[in-house]
């Protein structure tokens, strides 16, 4: 006796349009609304406008950082004596 599969559908990505193949199941729990992760991202980032954690690394420098985390510590606090 051979497994039962899932019943499937084709549906058009919201994003780029092509269509792809879900699951049923999926659907109507309001998922499989793209077809990839990548069409996903893209979709949130125009709804949010938000990219990521560091939308540009240029600016990202490790000792302003801590400088800016060693600046909210107390100075006798055992994290004070961290590196």
């Amino acid at each position: 006796m051979t497994p039962a599969r899932a019943k499937a559908v084709v549906v058009k990505c919201k994003t780029c349009g092509l269509p792809f193949t879900a699951r049923v199941a999926d659907r109507k729990r309001g998922w499989a609304r793209f077809c990839s992760k990548s069409c996903k991202a893209i979709k949130q980032t125009q709804r949010t406008g938000y990219a990521g954690p560091r939308d540009d690394c240029s600016s990202y420098s490790p000792r302003e950082d801590w400088a800016r985390y060693a600046a909210t510590i107390h100075p006798f606090s055992p994290e004070a004596f961290e590196p």
